[in-house]
């Protein structure tokens, strides 16, 4: 366009110089403003990216290069003031209702079935972390540091005087009391009970001259009578052998807190299963024959593990639209976590953008964006040039005016 109003200024000039017309001069005005608009906003696009011409003795050119850290600050204060706002935030965190959406990509059957598919592919990197032998390696190290500093007989101390609390451990014995009784009392097990110990009790009668059937008749009325007295205890809270348990209880428990001598034992314990080399041999067996039927059934079409996991997402998504309440809470959950990290980390944020914009290359970066947005310069310049060539024509036109007015 420069090249067009340049060669239409000459030709211009030259005819009305042989042929003076008012048509000549319009066009040598509209070409000369053409040139002088197009030239101007050349010039004004150059000076944001670079000097131009390479003349740097001109002020207030390559705006972008010089400007480039101050430019990075507007940048970040911009985006967390008017993006990260707290408020700006929550309210668009209400309106995208995550509870809600979140219920309803879950329910449907196609979202479930991806949940499905994303479980099993994922599954094949984690399977390839839990076996990796390094970290075998190093839980087994960190464990078996982190168990040699524990006080276990401490430990143990605590977790039965919770198990013991308000005579909590009384549950758990009336449930194994009646087990014991039931088996006790069964005719099956008397017989075979007094069976075996019927022969050791008669090699002890005989010397008194009693015969064997006495001496198994006997043993039968042991094992009613253990049976009876289990049978007894499971029935009678208050009874004196269940006392006599609750008071060893709490003397093991203190003793487990205060005696050096079975706390040492305690130790000795954790130190001897510590470093028997069948522990580790038997946990890492038991942990293999885990991953091995976890890699078998994500290998099948018809995979367990992602059956259940869409099965799982689909009814949580149903419960989750069934219950207003639990999105109502889930919604407030998410608004009190996320409102304090905005304040939190909005700062950081800004001085990440800073530090980032500060780190470009500014050679690196003017090109950048001297291709992302050169294109749409490029029609200031064309529009210079034709807005420029209205202007120029305009102005010739009251000039002629003024002048025919003058006559």
């Amino acid at each position: 366009m420069l090249a067009a109003a340049a060669v239409l200024f000459v030709a211009a000039t030259w005819m009305e110089v042989r042929h003076p017309h008012w048509a000549f001069g319009l066009l040598v005005a509209m070409a000369e403003a053409a040139m002088i608009g197009g030239l101007a906003d050349w010039f004004a696009v150059v000076a944001l990216f670079r000097h131009p011409l390479g003349q740097r003795w001109i002020p207030h050119t390559a705006i972008i290069p010089n400007r480039k850290d101050a430019l990075g600050r507007a940048l970040a204060d911009f985006i967390c003031n008017h993006f990260l706002e707290p408020g700006e935030v929550m309210r668009k965190l209400d309106e995208f209702d995550p509870a809600s959406r979140l219920a309803v990509a879950l329910s449907r059957p196609e979202n479930a079935a991806r949940v499905g598919r994303l479980v099993v592919d994922l599954s094949p990197h984690l399977l390839a972390l839990l076996d990796s032998e390094r970290l075998h390696a190093f839980l087994e190290r960190l464990t078996r540091e982190q168990l040699r500093r524990m006080d276990v007989a401490a430990l143990a101390g605590q977790v039965l005087e919770v198990m013991t609390h308000q005579r909590r451990h009384q549950a758990l014995l009336d449930s194994v009391l009646r087990d014991i009784a039931g088996v006790l009392t069964d005719p099956g097990t008397q017989e075979t009970v007094a069976a075996r110990i019927a022969p050791q009790l008669w090699s002890v009668l005989r010397l008194t001259g009693l015969d064997e059937p006495v001496a198994r008749r006997l043993a039968e009325r042991v094992v009613a009578g253990v049976g009876d007295l289990v049978d007894e205890m499971a029935s009678e809270p208050d009874h004196e052998l269940r006392l006599r348990f609750d008071h060893y209880a709490a003397d093991f428990v203190a003793r487990l807190r205060s005696d050096p001598a079975l706390q040492r034992k305690v130790g000795e314990m954790r130190d001897r299963l510590l470093d028997d080399p069948a522990l580790p041999r038997y946990v890492r067996g038991l942990w293999d024959d885990v991953l091995a039927w976890l890699r078998q059934d994500l290998l099948r079409e018809d995979s367990e593990i992602a059956a259940r996991a869409g099965r799982v997402a689909m009814v949580l998504g149903e419960r989750l639209s069934a219950d207003t309440s639990m999105r109502d809470w889930l919604n407030g959950w998410l608004r009190a976590t996320v409102e304090p990290m905005v304040d939190r980390y909005r700062g950081s944020i800004r001085d990440f953008i800073v530090e980032r914009v500060g780190r470009w290359d500014t050679r690196e970066l003017v090109d950048e964006l001297e291709l992302s947005v050169g294109s749409d310069l490029q029609y200031i310049r064309y529009n210079g040039t034709a807005i420029g060539a209205l202007i120029g024509g305009v102005l010739f036109g009251i000039v002629q005016l003024i002048a025919w007015l003058g006559r």
